[in-house]
């Protein structure tokens, strides 16, 4: 297995794509936190500050992890870079667990990136307004993590999107428009939006804020923060899984 991971590392080493993707991070990361203290209704408290390191994985920025996601299986199959991976491993569960693996600790680096560009734009820019930041504070740990946590997780997403339709572009199409479009609708509307929280964009709410149902959204409750684990997992592992036992098994050609 730590062959095979080690595999997959080269492989996205040697594409631009991680390349471009990490410096889009970067800028996103930093624009995040301009936008949540810049405007008059931004961080204004201490007790606000935890959002600061919330905002990337609760904005559309976890897109970008999903997106590389998404091509860690399609570019293969694309340029059939799949057909010497099966030759060497011909179990294709232990191909799809460790680009998994992979996946995940690509999306934790990518979080890494995000968070430190958030903290060099934004604590220098707090501490300007007397607004102090307490990286001990349990409520800023738990933006961090849970920051860390959602975006390898769609990392994961995005890979067992990709494992299940194959095609590329199809895939990363599909998946912006149910995480960013659908799921905004399903919000909207009264009748079905109960069944928001068991969304990615839910239960990824769940896990990144502690208000749980002090503050609802739309007025949605939020679950806990482990049942918005579980959910996250779910929509994570069934994919990759559904990928690995239906589309990875069919002929690769």
């Amino acid at each position: 297995m730590i062959r095979l991971i080690r595999a997959e590392f080269l492989k996205l080493r040697t594409t631009q794509v991680w390349f471009w993707l990490l410096l889009a991070t970067i800028a996103v990361g930093a624009l995040l936190a301009v936008a949540n203290i810049a405007p008059h209704d931004g961080i204004r408290s201490e007790e606000k500050v935890p959002d600061l390191f919330a905002t990337f994985a609760a904005s559309p920025a976890y897109i970008l992890v999903f997106v590389l996601g998404v091509l860690g299986v399609t570019t293969e199959f694309r340029y059939q870079t799949i057909t010497p991976t099966v030759l060497q491993t011909p179990s294709r569960w232990a191909i799809v667990t460790a680009k998994m693996i992979t996946y995940a600790i690509t999306g934790a680096l990518y979080a890494a990136v995000a968070l430190l560009a958030e903290a060099a734009v934004g604590v220098p820019w707090l501490n300007s307004k007397n607004i102090p930041v307490h990286f001990g504070n349990s409520e800023v740990q738990h933006a961090i993590l849970g920051t860390f946590g959602v975006i390898a997780l769609f990392g994961i997403i995005g890979l067992g999107v990709g494992a299940l339709i194959r095609n590329q572009i199809v895939a990363v199409v599909v998946g912006i428009i149910f995480l960013i479009v659908l799921e905004n609708i399903l919000l909207a509307i009264p009748v079905v939006k109960k069944a928001w929280p068991y969304t990615p964009n839910g239960g990824t709410q769940a896990i990144l804020y502690t208000h749980g149902d002090a503050t609802p959204v739309n007025g949605v409750h939020l679950l806990s923060t482990w049942s918005g684990v579980v959910v996250l997992l779910l929509w994570a592992f069934v994919p990759a899984i559904l990928g690995a036992a239906i589309t990875m098994n069919r002929d690769i050609t």
